[in-house]
């Protein structure tokens, strides 16, 4: 390396004065490093490039650097050094910057708050938490961030973060020395109870319990009813009627037409859609 500086110095018509004066090193230091008496810092190296940049050959005096330092016959502990630190360095930051782990979250680390029938989880040591609606928007206060929700759509400090449906929980994940400050949604996930006539299907969360039978009623309506005192799912009782018409707790839902989507809403709510996937 030390040659190659060399060469193209005085390809350059530079003298080992100009250039070290360039480079704001001392003269002994070119001197030594031209000579290979020492492996020169990878900051010297680019100091010296940025004076000799012009010379597009010189660019390979960094691969040849790099080249070098793997090279382990030479200064051994040093380069090992170096290599190890480098490795902690390159692990440390990809551990901060991968998305997060989809393990558990432990609650005890949160604050829990129920609105809007969505959980949201902020993280606990904050200074300052509020929670206020006004008109139809919702907002939550963890510290310096704020989350406003309206009609299932969340944002965080005024950027769109996404969308949270009945049932979902949404986390708060605090601002590190690496990362800003985002939004997790972890959304219910479904199953498929029955299909019924016309092709209509009832779906529901996969964490509530069920029973299932039907029965014709006397006026020849479908009923779900209770199993060894259970209802349906949960505590809800759900009748589609010979008319199409939904019930849900014995409250008219509305009409469900052939390959309409029954949902039961974690809460208890009831959703028809005329598509038989869930996102």
């Amino acid at each position: 390396m030390g040659k190659r500086i060399s060469e193209h110095r005085k390809a350059k018509g530079l003298t080992q004065e100009e250039l070290s004066e360039q480079c704001k090193i001392s003269v002994r230091t070119l001197q030594r490093i031209e000579s290979g008496a020492v492996t020169p810092r990878a900051y010297t190296v680019r100091v010296i490039y940025a004076t000799l940049k012009k010379d597009s050959s010189f660019s390979r005096l960094h691969f040849e650097y790099v080249k070098d330092l793997f090279n382990l016959k030479k200064n051994t502990m040093k380069k090992v050094s170096i290599l190890i630190v480098f490795a902690l360095a390159v692990g440390f930051g990809l551990f901060a910057l991968c998305p997060d782990s989809k393990a558990q979250v432990d609650i005890k680390r949160y604050v829990e708050d129920n609105s809007r029938n969505i959980i949201w989880l902020r993280p606990k040591g904050l200074l300052g938490y509020g929670q206020y609606f006004r008109n139809d928007t919702l907002f939550l206060r963890a510290g310096k961030d704020l989350i406003k929700e309206c009609n299932g759509n969340v944002y965080l400090n005024d950027q769109y973060a996404g969308y949270a449906d009945e049932g979902d929980t949404v986390i708060l994940n605090k601002t590190t020395l690496f990362k800003k400050a985002k939004l997790k949604f972890r959304q219910v996930e479904y199953q498929k109870i029955l299909a019924l006539k016309d092709n209509i299907t009832f779906i529901s969360p996969k964490h509530l319990p069920y029973n299932l039978s039907i029965n014709i009623g006397d006026g020849g309506e479908m009923r779900w009813k209770p199993i060894n005192d259970n209802i349906f799912v949960k505590n809800n009782r759900i009748i589609l009627n010979n008319d199409n018409q939904l019930y849900l707790n014995d409250v008219y839902q509305g009409n469900v037409f052939a390959n309409d989507t029954i949902i039961l809403k974690p809460r208890g709510t009831l959703t028809i859609k005329n598509t038989n996937k869930i996102e």
